[in-house]
């Protein structure tokens, strides 16, 4: 049997030669071995002394950092997998599929490159999904190597794989990276997407720990992405209850921005309350009237980043607390005191985990 070593000395050696600073990424389909290579690679590197950073772009089967995170580490010789590593830094995309969030993916993932770069490696060897098949996986492997501008392109199973090659080619042609063709070693084989998923959630329960706790962040101190809550000026709380009384809603917080007006409940809207919502136009002057169920945030991964835009914790959404007018977030036990003192960005990702760390449902676009 061919050995993943045996495969691939010649192309450590290639990676070896290239000077000071290279990039390297690392592109394939699933389970073709590109994990494994990393980890090696960047422990024969680490052994002759260079200062190694491994980029973890595999958001769904992360090693380094959490899942739903582009991770980044520093190569050890004496790691033998990734998962060995200490994560360095993390940066949140908040899926754990590459399609669902194809812009987020490669701006993590180009940050995490020069993360890395910023602080001096020698080399820099970028593991990316195996996300590789359609128009959406094309235009997303070419938007990466058009930030990272990687000096070498591993293609594992380019050699037998036209549509993988014609992927490799393209990407060279917005970056001019040399290409070189990994056969996948007979050794490495497949894992069935139900461990795959295990392994997944498994690793994210794990982050959470056995003692998760809830702190309130307030609306005021804070920035939010992907969702409508915190992007608008809130509304009083005396009107709020108006509102709640006018339209018969469990009305919990309100925000105006632009014309809309947008009612985040506590619960389901109650059928019929549309008949209101003129005169409740009319008094705050706005052309729309928006419910949102703050029920359908439940469980929603997000990211907490502190005022440099650096994450340093993941949390999901466990409500809104109307006293404090802040969002409920929950958060490994460790990060409690930082979550309460240095959120500054609130990041809402696009699925929804349980206290397992199992994946509850994708979200759709806007439905936040």
């Amino acid at each position: 049997m061919t050995t993943p070593s045996d495969v691939w000395e010649t192309v450590f050696e290639r990676i070896a030669s290239f000077p000071t600073g290279a990039t390297v990424l690392l592109l394939g389909g699933t389970d073709t071995g590109k994990t494994t290579f990393a980890a090696t690679a960047g422990s024969r590197l680490a052994e002759t002394n260079e200062r190694v950073a491994v980029v973890d772009a595999d958001i769904g089967q992360s090693e380094i950092a959490p899942p739903g995170t582009v991770g980044v580490a520093w190569a050890r010789e004496d790691a033998a997998k990734l998962s060995d590593l200490k994560p360095a830094a993390a940066f949140f995309v908040g899926a754990f599929s590459a399609s669902a969030l194809p812009l987020e993916h490669a701006t993590a993932t180009h940050r995490a490159v020069l993360h890395a770069r910023a602080r001096d490696a020698n080399r820099i060897l970028v593991d990316t999904s195996g996300f590789v098949t359609g128009p959406t996986a094309r235009s997303l492997k070419c938007a990466k190597a058009s930030l990272i501008q990687p000096d070498l392109i591993l293609a594992f199973g380019a050699d037998v794989n036209r549509e993988l090659s014609d992927l490799a080619n393209e990407m060279r042609s917005v970056c001019g990276a040399e290409i070189v063709a990994v056969p996948v070693a007979e050794g490495v084989q497949k894992k069935p997407t139900a461990m795959r998923s295990t392994r997944r959630q498994t690793r994210l329960a794990a982050y959470f720990g056995d003692k998760p706790t809830d702190v309130v962040v307030p609306l005021d101190v804070v920035q939010t992405l992907g969702a409508t809550i915190g992007t608008g000026a809130k509304i009083a709380p005396h009107l709020a209850d108006w509102v709640a009384d006018a339209l018969n809603l469990p009305v919990v917080h309100g925000e105006i921005a632009g014309d809309v007006l947008t009612l985040f409940l506590s619960g389901a809207a109650t059928p019929g309350y549309e008949s209101g919502i003129g005169a409740v136009s009319a008094h705050f002057g706005v052309r729309t009237v928006r419910v949102v169920s703050l029920s359908s945030h439940a469980g929603v991964l997000i990211g907490l980043s502190d005022d440099t835009g650096r994450l340093f914790a993941l949390g999901r959404f466990a409500g809104f607390d109307e006293n404090a007018v802040g969002i409920i977030v929950t958060v490994p036990g460790g990060a409690t005191v930082a979550a309460k003192e240095n959120t500054r960005l609130i990041t809402f990702g696009r699925v929804r985990t349980g206290a397992s760390g199992a994946t509850v449902s994708q979200l759709k676009p806007g439905e936040l």
